[in-house]
């Protein structure tokens, strides 16, 4: 084959022709426009080849400090147990029922510090149930060994345990102050935000000022159904609630005494809850808690002394 040194350049015809007819002037404008488009896109593609990690590094992460955004509950109207449990004083048991039952601890919160530990909690800052007032984490208070939510006005506090399980027992200790308007609450709230379909457990609900009364309610199935029990007691002193919830059945206990039980499967849980601690604002619930009235203190509170989780 011949080298390049030994082609002879044609020789140049002295008549150019005839000036070029318009189907070929749009063939070489185009040609032009298709060499600038794709000299862009060449110097798009090298710059974001050189730049993209950089930029995506300083790229800002959004994070929300103040935890969850508001109360993980259900605003429509909650039905009234038909069951009805009682508590047997001579039976009341100083002992955790997860101890008793070798039940693993697999975390705990003893309220010893001075702040809420923010490490395993999520404080709300939005509207409490219904919408009437909000929820403020500066109504929460460490002291003492004691947790204490203090409502006052339209303005009370809530806050979720950072992380969830499937199956387990929950097992918290509190107790509550006389005060309509202010409806405390205990509950396991589905991880994934699926209400109804992902089910809620409240296995201690005291919407009622004089705090006579406790429900346990489970809510279960695309059209929240509900179960439960509702107990009579005085709920102004300590108390331990707790709720047991394994693949065959949920169960509720009030100082180690079973106040509630289904095995019915449709009722169980379908996935991951965590444990929430609220006390929210009426009125809501057609009737189900009252709003705040002359006879409200400035200030009603919820305490609790421990929480205390246990695995399968």
């Amino acid at each position: 084959m011949p080298g390049t040194d030994q082609l002879t350049p044609p020789t140049p015809s002295p008549d150019p022709g005839p000036p070029p007819g318009p189907r070929r002037v749009w063939t070489i404008v185009l040609s032009i426009v298709s060499i600038v488009a794709l000299a862009g896109v060449l110097t798009a593609v090298i710059s974001y080849g050189s730049t993209s990690s950089t930029s995506q590094e300083r790229r800002p992460i959004t994070t929300t400090t103040a935890g969850a955004p508001s109360a993980p509950r259900d605003p429509g109207d909650p039905v009234r147990p038909g069951g009805v449990a009682t508590l047997d004083p001579s039976a009341r048991s100083g002992d955790e029922a997860g101890v008793k039952n070798n039940w693993p601890l697999t975390a705990h919160d003893e309220f010893d510090g001075g702040t809420l530990d923010e490490s395993l909690w999520n404080t709300y800052t939005g509207k409490t149930t219904g919408g009437v007032g909000r929820h403020d984490p500066r109504n929460i208070t460490v002291a003492d060994g004691v947790m204490t939510i203090t409502s006052r006005g339209l303005s009370s506090a809530g806050m979720a345990w950072d992380r969830g399980q499937q199956y387990g027992r929950w097992e918290v200790r509190a107790r509550t102050q006389v005060g309509n308007g202010y409806s405390a609450v205990i509950l396991l709230w589905p991880d994934a935000e699926d209400f109804p379909r992902g089910g809620e457990i409240d296995f201690m609900e005291q919407p009622k000022g004089d705090r006579t009364e406790t429900h346990f309610v489970l809510h279960y199935g695309k059209d929240n159904s509900q179960t439960g029990v509702t107990v009579p007691g005085d709920f102004t002193q300590w108390h331990t609630y707790a709720v047991e919830w394994t693949p065959d059945h949920v169960a509720g206990f009030i100082d180690g005494q079973e106040t509630f039980r289904t095995t019915d499967k449709e009722q169980i849980p379908p996935r991951p809850m965590h444990l929430a601690i609220q006390q929210d604002i009426g009125p809501f619930g057609n009737g189900w808690a009252e709003g705040p009235d002359a006879t409200t203190p400035a200030e009603v509170k919820l305490d609790v002394d421990w929480v205390r989780i246990y695995g399968l």
